[in-house]
């Protein structure tokens, strides 16, 4: 099936260059993973074209698609690609979001790299004001923002994230460096290693979590309202509940205890304190949903904080608060791992 594009919205007020070699340079990347979006992913690539930033380098990786996206792909390069907004179309066979996004990595030739899902969109200054950021903080290595979230049915939250320091236990606790939230520096991120396709969820927590284990220079680029909208619906990334993917949430949390251990920095203990209580959020979770996977995780958890009492008191009431669908718990927890000796 055919689908008909519509991408005819110019970007705006977008910057000439007065010197090729010192433009090119600013160059910003954007990996898009594309797994059966055809009758999504106009509406995305359409928030591409308009940003109101250039030269950008699109990279759209197809992960096994049996419908309509790679023609989609290879028009869309084909009608949009000039001089100062480049892309790549490519195929990524092993399935996951994770692979396509490491094969994505591999057309990557610039300094800073940011990650979209294909079936979101950006508002268009996303990219300016990312660039702006770095020129007045070059010595920053990731910037990220707010962004807001819409169900199927309409409603739509905000995702605040932090602007304070602290920045690993809230990622750990909030997961303010999601997919769509960043931009990084690329020698960083490599440095952190690349997406993990063995976490076959929770991989960009996963990510963020190694991310922040390697640098502290962060910043959060402010705006009036988010500058993503991420579209939440049965067969997004973002997903829906946890049961579905029962033990594969465990999986994530697994890989960043290992690298947490790796990394053998003076807070490991306090980080994987941080990462029990974690698994306690994911076992109410699951015992919210009837799943008695969450009481089973419940008492794994607590038989390893044995001998911890801060660890095993936390715990205990979290699980408690959070099987009674009490607010809050994380941000409780956030604070009170402060007193956990290293």
């Amino acid at each position: 099936m055919s689908y008909k594009i519509n991408w005819t919205e110019s970007p705006l007020n977008c910057q000439t260059p007065k010197n090729w070699s010192v433009w090119r340079k600013m160059e910003i990347s954007i990996i898009i993973p594309v797994y059966n979006r055809a009758q999504l992913l106009e509406r995305t690539l359409r928030s591409v074209v308009k940003q109101s930033y250039r030269p950008l380098h699109v990279i759209l990786i197809d992960n096994g698609s049996t419908d309509d996206s790679m023609s989609l792909l290879q028009r869309f390069k084909q009608e949009q690609e000039t001089d100062g907004f480049r892309v790549s179309v490519g195929c990524e066979e092993f399935p996951g979001a994770t692979s396509a996004r490491n094969k994505g990595l591999d057309f990557v030739d610039t300094e800073w790299v940011m990650f979209f899902d294909s079936d979101d969109e950006m508002r268009p200054e996303l990219v300016a004001r990312y660039a702006d950021a770095i020129r007045h903080s070059p010595t920053t290595d990731i910037f990220y923002i707010d962004v807001e979230i819409r169900s199927a049915s309409g409603t739509t939250v905000v995702k605040w994230a932090p602007s304070s320091v602290g920045f690993i236990y809230s990622s750990i606790f909030h997961s303010f460096l999601s997919t769509q939230r960043y931009i990084v520096r690329r020698s960083v991120l490599e440095k952190a290693g690349r997406w993990n396709p063995t976490v076959k969820a929770w991989n960009d927590w996963e990510l963020g979590l190694r991310l922040l284990l390697v640098t502290d220079r962060l910043k959060k680029v402010k705006s009036a309202v988010p500058l993503v909208l991420i579209h939440a619906h049965g067969d997004s990334i973002t997903g829906n509940s946890f049961s579905e993917k029962e033990g594969v949430w465990e999986q994530a949390v697994d890989a960043a205890e290992l690298a947490v251990r790796k990394a053998g920095r003076q807070d490991t203990n306090r980080l994987l304190c941080s990462l029990e209580y974690k698994r306690i959020m994911l076992a109410g979770a699951y015992t919210c949903e009837g799943n008695d996977a969450g009481r089973k995780l419940y008492r794994q958890v607590m038989e390893r904080a044995r001998g911890n009492w801060l660890l095993s008191a936390m715990c205990r009431m979290g699980y408690w608060l959070l099987c009674r669908h009490v607010r809050g718990t994380a941000r409780i927890a956030e604070q009170l791992f402060r007193f956990v000796k290293n």
